[in-house]
């Protein structure tokens, strides 16, 4: 699969709004990791969190409803995108 970049920038739009709402919600990279294990969401990583977060990873439709659930918002929410 080819991703492809968003203005150049990113590989996705919701990176940057998952970053607000951990930070918001007080969660590190690290929190968040551990939320989504215990939720079965293994492959949910500290690396794989970081790498979304700085748009340099793309995210898969699946993995944008799993972050929706655990940072409890909506898919929308998380696909607002502000330039």
């Amino acid at each position: 699969m080819k991703a492809f970049w968003y203005n150049n920038e990113r590989k996705n739009l919701c990176g940057i709004r998952i970053r607000e709402l951990r930070q918001e919600q007080n969660l590190s990279c690290k929190d968040l990791e551990i939320k989504a294990s215990l939720k079965g969401y293994s492959f949910i990583t500290q690396n794989v969190i970081t790498k979304i977060e700085l748009g340099i990873r793309f995210v898969a439709d699946y993995e944008v409803k799993i972050f929706a659930e655990l940072l409890n918002t909506t898919l929308d929410d998380l696909l607002k995108y502000n330039d």
